[in-house]
């Protein structure tokens, strides 16, 4: 059984050669609207590695705000990735027994087939409608993802650790806020504004709670 950290590497290693413009976006829908396609390879992607870095976060930090956001996040993105199942063919992912990593283990444990029909179609369709699966300009790209996620599992606990994974985790909120919102505003699926919608509040909570988190620790960068 893999980890959706594997499937996530798998994901991004098979992608991170492609990207998509803003140009080529609006090309395919009126008024640069995301694509209902793209939305869903993004937001997959995005939630993936929030969730994945929330998750590492959750199982090394000493610091108590950082475990807290952690076990937030990573359950978060959990009931989104079952809300966004319905539309990308993989099946509601039910909590897994808690393993080693108790809680938050039992949580994130997914099995292949489930988190890879999910991501595999996502990605499929998008290609299928602009021949290309990856973000906009300005956005963090699926390789760059990778890396973060790479070193922030290779990093020892502490301090530095901490700030590294809060700046991370707050600039994959703030694209999050920016996908999400978007198609909210202007998506074509009805079903999939709904859901666009309904993910805002609690990112902007986050936004929120990692920006404090971040002043309390002087404001470090990682």
């Amino acid at each position: 059984m893999l980890h959706r950290r594997e499937v996530l590497t798998t994901m991004l290693g098979a992608t991170a050669a492609l990207a998509i413009t803003r140009t080529a976006i609006a090309q395919v829908t009126p008024a640069g609207a995301i694509p209902s396609s793209v939305y869903l390879q993004m937001a997959t992607t995005g939630g993936m590695f929030l969730e994945n870095t929330a998750r590492d976060a959750h199982e090394k930090t000493r610091n108590p705000a950082v475990k807290k956001f952690s076990r937030a996040e990573v359950i978060e993105q959990v009931n989104l990735s079952r809300k966004l199942g319905a539309y990308t063919g993989g099946a509601p992912m039910a909590a897994a027994p808690a393993g080693p990593g108790g809680l938050i283990g039992g949580l994130v444990a997914a099995p292949a087939a489930v988190a890879g029909a999910a991501v595999g179609t996502a990605a499929g369709v998008a290609g299928g409608v602009l021949g290309i699966a990856l973000p906009p300009s300005g956005m963090t790209t699926d390789a760059q993802k990778a890396q973060i996620l790479s070193q922030l599992s290779a990093m020892p606990p502490g301090p530095q650790y901490d700030a590294t994974f809060v700046a991370n985790s707050l600039q994959g909120h703030q694209e999050a806020l920016a996908i999400h919102g978007s198609y909210a505003q202007s998506g074509e699926d009805p079903g999939l504004r709904r859901i666009a919608r309904g993910a805002l509040p609690l990112i902007n909570l986050h936004i929120s709670q990692l920006s404090q988190i971040q002043g309390r620790m002087g404001g470090q960068q990682g």
